[in-house]
């Protein structure tokens, strides 16, 4: 009877031993690959997703190239890499065509790093009350926001300081700036001076101040 009992509990021993074997070299080895490959489908399932993202994006712009051009040309000609002066005094004398005066001249300085301009605030009294800008100081109309933007800066956008003088009526002549503040090549006007032309009765010598910008190649940026 003993030596049955001994026999038993030998043979739940060796059972429990080939249990625990089966377990470590068997089916453990099994688990690890299971969820090794459960997240190797979940990183392409991820993938695959992002891919399907891009391929739309690359079908809905494929489907708008021509108007995504014709905006990268408008900005190009807006913003041009270079000064590209010739095309913007064909540009000035198109537009002094159009607005019915005479262009008489154009200086161009030298270009300087882009700096963004913002609007003046108003000077306010100790009292809290505002007090009116001076009119001659700032213009009569300020933006009620200015949008900037990190990608715009001095290492990639230059401004080419310049004046234009015409002649024509004090209408002709703010038709003109009107024109140049909406032309194809970006113009910031920022001065506006006026005198009576000599032997010429209802017309005016006019001097717009402005700058046009250009983009600045990386190369160029970093000789610099």
């Amino acid at each position: 009877m003993n030596h049955n009992k001994l026999w038993l509990i030998g043979s739940a021993l060796v059972t429990s031993v080939i249990v625990v074997l089966g377990v470590l070299l068997g089916i453990q080895p099994q688990l690890e690959t299971m969820n090794a490959a459960n997240a190797s489908r979940a990183a392409v399932q991820a993938t695959n997703t992002g891919h399907v993202a891009l391929l739309a994006r690359l079908k809905h712009d494929f489907a708008n190239l021509d108007a995504l051009t014709t905006t990268a040309d408008a900005l190009a000609e807006s913003v041009p890499s270079g000064s590209m002066m010739p095309a913007l005094v064909d540009q000035l004398d198109a537009e002094a065509l159009a607005a019915g005066l005479t262009l008489t001249g154009m200086t161009v300085t030298e270009a300087v790093a882009y700096a963004p301009i913002l609007p003046a605030a108003a000077a306010v009294p100790a009292d809290g009350a505002a007090v009116p800008a001076d009119p001659a100081v700032v213009p009569a109309v300020v933006p009620a926001a200015v949008v900037t933007t990190t990608a715009v800066n001095a290492t990639n956008f230059a401004a080419f300081p310049l004046q234009v003088t015409v002649t024509g009526s004090y209408d002709e002549v703010l038709d003109f700036v009107a024109r140049l503040q909406s032309g194809s090549r970006l113009f910031l006007v920022s001065g506006l001076d006026t005198v009576a032309a000599p032997a010429l009765p209802g017309l005016v010598n006019a001097t717009v101040s402005g700058l046009v910008y250009s983009l600045v190649a990386p190369a160029a940026a970093s000789a610099g």
